[in-house]
């Protein structure tokens, strides 16, 4: 099948929407680009399901309890990464399509990581392949997470760039409570975009979250014993006991428990389907109203995912330019799984905050250098 818009097409469909003419809903421009974008996108979604098949046929071998998602990348978030890199082209994007799994520890998560790497579909013409560690080298903003880019076919057989992700429930409870601040908040710390403090605030509990990560089974432990080994691991170590005491100092300043239990109740989902796991696989096309304080969804089988991608681009084009309003696509191997793969669009930052009362509440001393320590 010839495509229906040419690489430079798409290019240029990038480029006007990052002009200011692009804020202009009347603008027709506006509306041909979107839907140039979602093309592109779409081209992705078979890719992406042979990903997201051999991704979780691969990890089930290993942890029979990880959760998986797909998702085709957000308008916004396409725009922003268009922004970030000047010489970046829509029709180069290689996370277009992304696939994830939340595996329970690092060990599996390496396990898997073996697995991925022996499959032809990661490597480049050169033999080597495309991807970040950033559990080695997080972010500067305490993201941690592996990334790597495999090359699958798509519905003409030309192959498509696919980004998969592997991550720990830990590192996992820590991104979604990250987004959950951007959602709420109109930030943009997920691009290091935002204020300081929240900025501060996660990088340190990022490196908290390290430690409890890289605890024997911390998660199977009763909380006392938890809280004994955390505090445990951190005596002796001046920079991190320095890390923990900076990130108690910002629980307290930002407020953060109440703000992130407020965040919580303020969201209704009006789709009572997502409250319960009908087994379904497919789509699902959530609209986040944290204005009017409601989730709003809408499900598609697969066999329906064109229907859902043309529904996906007129709910981001009447939410453009409004900060308020949140649009995505998502999928997992179930509807019910929708929440536990994506807690983020229904501000659930629980498993996060019981994690981070571990932080807050260790009694340790400062490290006689408390101003000096670097991490």
């Amino acid at each position: 099948m010839k495509p229906k818009f040419s690489r430079k097409q798409i290019a240029k469909a990038g480029e006007f929407l990052l002009s200011p003419d692009a804020v202009r809903e009347d603008n027709e421009k506006f509306s041909e680009s979107m839907d140039i974008l979602s093309y592109w996108r779409f081209s992705h979604a078979d890719a992406l399901e042979k990903a997201f098949i051999f991704l979780q046929e691969e990890t089930l071998k290993r942890d029979r309890t990880a959760i998986f998602a797909k998702r085709l990348k957000r308008h916004i978030s396409i725009v922003r990464k268009l922004q970030r890199f000047e010489t970046m082209k829509l029709s180069r994007i290689q996370d277009i399509g992304g696939c994830r799994a939340v595996l329970s520890n690092y060990k599996k998560l390496q396990q898997v990581l073996r697995e991925l790497k022996k499959r032809p579909e990661f490597r480049g013409v050169d033999g080597k392949f495309k991807y970040k560690d950033y559990i080695k080298r997080p972010k500067d903003d305490g993201y941690r997470s592996y990334h790597l880019i495999g090359r699958f076919s798509d519905f003409n057989g030309e192959k498509k760039s696919i980004e998969i992700q592997l991550r720990t429930r830990i590192q996992h409870y820590w991104a979604t409570a990250l987004e959950i601040v951007d959602l709420f908040t109109d930030q943009a710390l997920k691009s290091n975009q935002g204020d300081e403090v929240w900025k501060t605030f996660f990088t340190h509990v990022g490196v908290q979250f390290a430690v409890l990560d890289e605890i024997h089974l911390f998660d199977t432990m009763e909380t006392p014993k938890q809280n004994e080994k955390y505090v445990e691991t951190l005596t002796g170590n001046d920079a991190l006991i320095h890390s923990c005491r900076v990130a108690q100092e910002h629980c307290v300043k930002l407020d953060v428990f109440e703000k992130f239990n407020g965040f919580a109740g303020s969201l209704k989902v009006i789709d009572e389907k997502l409250s319960a796991d009908s087994g379904q696989a497919g789509y699902v096309l959530l609209k986040i109203d944290t204005s009017e304080h409601q989730v709003y969804s809408e499900f598609f089988s697969n066999g329906d995912s064109r229907i859902a991608e043309e529904k996906y681009i007129e709910a981001e084009k009447e939410a453009y330019g409004k900060s308020k309003i949140a649009v995505a696509l998502v999928s997992t191997s179930a509807v019910g799984d929708i929440k536990e793969a994506y807690p983020n669009y229904f501000a659930d930052s629980t498993k996060f905050m019981d994690h981070l009362d571990h932080i807050a509440n260790a009694n340790i001393t400062p490290p006689a250098s408390h101003y000096n320590t670097k991490l």
